[in-house]
Formats: structure tokens, sequence, C-alpha cells
């Protein structure tokens, strides 16, 4: 994640990296605690669901621990249950694997946004903001030699992600179908995220339109985004983007370290490790159920990830 230079047939670092494992340990050991906490954080989900004794504050820590670990809606329900983590969620008994598979229905997604701005600062200096496909069907081959289901051409969804690139915490998030372009989704993820405060705004050249840079320019950040080799100074009706073409075409790699594009590489670590940690492919069959758990993969990220 840190850039790196070649010099007479060695490799050397712009800064050393060094991991205080000690505290690395704890913090992998207390993940499930980090979980448990956010109890807290959901009480105003908290409304009956078919019985009584179910919050859906409870419920929905029992979908994260299903994320994170990756069991089915059957194997959460027999953890829940012979581990005793229904007492840990003060529950009266354990549910059945129903129950939280019908949690969904009961999630909003502004509720989870909400949930996630106390998990984020409210300001920064650099932000970013790219996307990346999750796919929605893991069936093999040999379900189709077994079963004759034979697969229908690959769906994926594409995931919008605007991270805070200092703290490495996902601001907000959205989910597009596969097909869509990235810039017509910067506006909308600016537009629900007015509660923070950005000085700069990283992206990659999807997001060259004349609309992102004034949607940037609007919320009083500075565009960091790299323009067509193509691009001519002459720009009208956008100021913001011909003075990127202009200090673009004056001087590179200054405009590349005033506005530190190295650390774009932050979004596809994210991306990478959500990938390994939480799995690449969605579970959730319906649309509406496939963004609620993109946004709770937001939050489990947001608190088992570990600062450095």
């Amino acid at each position: 994640m840190h850039k790196t230079r070649h010099k007479e047939g060695k490799w050397e670092r712009h800064k050393e990296v060094s991991i205080n494992w000690k505290h690395y340990d704890e913090s992998r050991l207390s993940e499930c605690k980090k979980m448990l906490d956010l109890t807290d954080l959901f009480h105003e989900l908290d409304r009956p669901i078919h019985r009584r004794e179910f919050k859906l504050s409870a419920l929905t820590i029992l979908l994260l621990f299903k994320i994170f670990f990756g069991l089915s809606y059957r194997g959460i329900a027999s953890a829940t249950k012979d581990l005793g983590i229904y007492r840990m969620l003060d529950l009266k008994r354990a549910p059945c694997y129903k129950t939280i598979q019908n949690t969904f229905r009961y999630l909003d997604v502004r509720v989870l946004a909400q949930a996630n701005q106390l998990l984020v600062p409210a300001r920064t200096l650099l932000a970013g903001i790219d996307s990346s496909g999750m796919k929605t069907k893991r069936k093999g081959a040999w379900i189709e030699v077994r079963f004759h289901h034979y697969m229908k051409p690959k769906d994926f969804k594409k995931i919008h992600i605007f991270v805070d690139l200092i703290s490495k915490k996902i601001l907000y998030c959205t989910m597009t179908p596969g097909k869509a372009h990235d810039s017509s989704q910067l506006p909308m993820i600016l537009r629900h995220t007015t509660w923070i405060k950005v000085e700069i705004i990283l992206g990659d050249g999807g997001y060259d339109t004349k609309e992102c840079f004034k949607a940037i320019t609007n919320v009083g950040a500075l565009p960091g985004i790299k323009v067509r080799k193509n691009s001519v100074a002459k720009n009208r009706g956008c100021p913001s983007r011909r003075r990127a073409v202009v200090a673009q075409q004056q001087n590179m790699e200054q405009w590349k370290r005033n506005m530190q594009t190295t650390m774009r590489c932050v979004l596809e670590a994210i991306f990478s490790g959500t990938k390994r940690r939480f799995g690449e492919y969605l579970f959730s069959i319906k649309a509406k159920f496939r963004r609620i758990e993109v946004w709770l993969r937001t939050l489990l990220w947001n608190v088992v990830i570990y600062p450095r």
C-alpha cells in the first residue's frame, strides 16, 4: 500500500511499514465482542417480530455473525442455541433460522446508514470513491452435471464505496446493476454524505465528467481526478475541471504529489479485504435485501478493521 521505487537494482520504500503484532492479535481476539457491542447502536430498530422476546437489534447482530463466519441460516441458528449466544443478546430463547432470515424484511438502508455515521469520523483530509463487481451466484459445473440445472449468463452487481482514506473506513456505499457507469453515482453519494467535511476527493478516470467535478466543488472539496490525455484547457462551464487539466498538463508529478493520488490503493485494498473476509458473492436474492446485505458488510468492515 506504499509507493516503491527502483534504484540501482534495489527496491526502496518511501515509508517503513511496522505492525504491532501484540495489538493486532488483541484486536482480532475481540472482534466478536465488538459485534456484540453494536446492540446499543441498533436500539432504534427494536420492535417485536413474530414474538416479543426477539429484538430486531439482536437479530441484526446474528446477521452480522452469519456474514462474518460465512454460515448458513441454519448454521447460525444452531450456533446461537448451542453456544448460548442468545443469552449474550438478552434473549429468552434462541430464534429459529427462519426468524433470522426474515430480519431483512424489517431493516432499512436509511437506518443502517445513520448507524454507520456513528462509526466514522465527521471530518477527514482525504477521501476516495471507486467501484467493484460482486457475484450473485456461486453454482459450479458439478451442479449442471448432477442436477441438470444449467446456469444462466453470469450476472453481477457493482458496489460503489466512498472511503475515508485516512481511517480506512467506508463512509457510504450503494449498489447498482453491473453495467451502470461510475460517474453517475458520485453526485448521489455526495448528496447523502453532506454530514462529513472532506478536503480532497480522489477518483479514477471513470469520474472525469463535468458533473463529477461540479459535485465535488459544491461540497467544498478539491477534485483529485485524472483527466483524459486529449483534454483541452478551454473547458466551458466547469472551472474546476479546467484548472485540473492545466495543472496536469504543466506538471503531472507535482499534481499527483499535491493530491496524494498514491492513496487510491487503499480503495483496492478495501475491496480485496472485504471479499476475502466476507466472501465475494451476495447470498441474498431480492434487490432490496442485497442492498441491506451490502450495508451490513460495510458496518462489519468499519467495526472489525484494524487501523494502522
